[in-house]
């Protein structure tokens, strides 16, 4: 056991009553009306510095050997939906994988000049893998390009124009993606299926969003069509503003369905001013593993407001294992008195430099506490899991029948031989899940592994975690699926007892 928590001074005891009262929801983003919207007049003056990528020698999955791994700091988490993780995918560069031979495929995609210099931002995932860059531009240039540096985690690529003395190269106009609202009008502009400059519009749903097991990327959601091809491409706002590299969509079919994702371009410059500096990405990380504390959840940790990072998980051996950080965690803060949202503490942990320390405000079972933890080096280039879905096998026996409805609508099976999944955690097993557990997402193979920041590994364990739980409070089990985690909120329609008990009062 680490000592190095302590019981939080005044400032921190500030944050706890921020977030047990109304005033803790006063961080809400400032939206107002929008002014007026002119994409004609936008599309002309960012048109320019929008570019067709044409990607030469492709070969294998983009994804790599590293599809599966974690950002040890990051969300891991599971598919509440049962088909979200699986339907996320990028809105892959067309005609990618055509081609001949290991190495022959090709493909294209869009991008967007950054620097009058020749520096164009796209997506890591159209151009991992490729051997040679050609670059069009708006008039019917071509350039040939190199590869400056990639990160999967943000699905960010920098290439670099080749030659010297480039003339008549426009860079796009910036904005601000963190001042974007839900219902805000944008614009993407773009190369789908081939077809260059294209200009699909919308408005923004959510921002940020967080996908499951998205690694805590915060990315902007729209109704923007986005097709193979549109990968790359800038999203501006109705000011004609550049907010966002188009990136990602949900579909079952591979084409537009209605929900498409922009990474921020806050955050994804300010990945390209690293990689143009040294050629890769590099990120603290302390070894603990969170999502974003939702409304639904905050109740069952004590809190009102859906601020924080909530542990769902500590590497064995690792800096936050050793400061003391425990799953069922919420961090409120990182170097800060005033809590924060889940994006800002996922930034600041990557952004702090290996071997500094950072002081974690914590909250655990409603008690506020700091935590002094060292940074270390972050694995460069992880790519993000929500772009692959993992399901658990129905390889396991079956256990005996429980009072299903005293435990959330939820059967258990006992587990009977290897699953495959990597991981010696005791939990409880989903047999069929009903009522409100199959409501928030849980199903057959899942397996549970706390209650609210209880640890389970019997029913024992989880009835008596139930029986402290107030009747009519919500309930957070930490789920895990395949090789991902998450915490899921469940609302219980009757206090929880003993089952035994019950049984014999029928």
């Amino acid at each position: 056991m680490a000592p190095a928590m302590r019981a939080v001074a005044a400032a921190l005891l500030g944050v706890s009553a921020a977030l047990a009262g109304p005033a803790g929801w006063a961080q809400e983003r400032a939206c107002a009306a929008q002014g007026a919207v002119d994409f004609v007049a936008a599309a002309a003056r960012q048109g320019p510095a929008v570019v067709g990528v044409s990607v030469a020698g492709l070969g294998g999955d983009w994804r790599g050997a590293a599809d599966n791994a974690n950002d040890a700091d990051d969300a891991s988490a599971a598919d509440a939906a049962g088909t979200a993780a699986r339907n996320l995918r990028p809105s892959a560069a067309w005609g990618q994988g055509q081609g001949q031979g290991q190495g022959g495929g090709r493909g294209m995609a869009s991008g967007f000049i950054v620097r009058s210099d020749g520096y164009i931002l796209t997506s890591a995932h159209a151009v991992i893998g490729g051997r040679q860059f050609v670059v069009a531009t708006a008039d019917q240039r071509r350039f040939d390009a190199t590869l400056v540096g990639f990160d999967r985690r943000t699905d960010v690529a920098l290439l670099k124009i080749a030659g010297t003395g480039l003339t008549g190269l426009t860079a796009v106009t910036m904005g601000r993606s963190s001042r974007l609202c839900p219902g805000e009008w944008v614009a993407a502009m773009g190369a789908p299926f081939g077809f260059e400059r294209s200009v699909t519009a919308g408005v923004v749903s959510a921002n940020p969003r967080y996908m499951p097991g998205g690694n805590g990327v915060p990315l902007i959601q729209t109704d923007v069509a986005l097709n193979p091809g549109s990968s790359g491409g800038p999203l501006f706002d109705g000011r004609g503003d550049v907010v966002g590299m188009n990136s990602m969509i949900y579909s079952a079919s591979g084409g537009y369905f209605g929900v498409s994702f922009s990474l921020p371009i806050d955050t994804a410059m300010r990945v390209a001013d690293e990689l143009r500096a040294s050629g890769r990405v590099t990120r603290g990380q302390i070894g603990a593993r969170t999502q974003a504390l939702s409304a639904d959840l905050a109740p069952a940790f004590g809190l009102r407001a859906p601020l924080g990072a909530l542990v769902v998980r500590v590497d064995a051996g690792s800096p936050a294992e050793n400061a003391g950080l425990r799953s069922g965690d919420v961090v409120l803060a990182v170097d800060a008195a005033a809590p924060m949202a889940y994006a800002d503490i996922q930034e600041r942990v990557s952004s702090s430099r290996p071997g500094s320390r950072l002081t974690l405000s914590v909250w655990r079972r409603k008690a506020a506490l700091s935590l002094q933890v060292p940074v270390a080096a972050g694995a460069a280039d992880v790519v993000p899991a929500g772009l692959a879905g993992t399901d658990m096998g129905k390889g396991m026996g079956m256990g005996s029948d429980a009072a299903r409805e005293l435990r959330l609508g939820l059967e258990f099976a006992q587990r009977k031989g290897p699953l495959g999944i990597g991981s010696a955690d005791a939990g409880l097993y989903v047999k069929s899940a009903s009522g409100s557990a199959q409501q928030a997402g849980l199903r057959f193979g899942d397996m549970v592994l706390a209650v609210n920041d209880t640890g389970v590994s019997g029913l024992d364990d989880f009835d008596a975690a139930l029986r402290s739980v107030g009747e009519g409070d919500t309930v957070a089990l930490l789920v895990m699926r395949g090789a991902t985690r998450n915490f899921v909120a469940i609302a219980p329609r009757v206090r929880a007892a003993d089952p035994a008990r019950q049984g014999a009062a029928r």
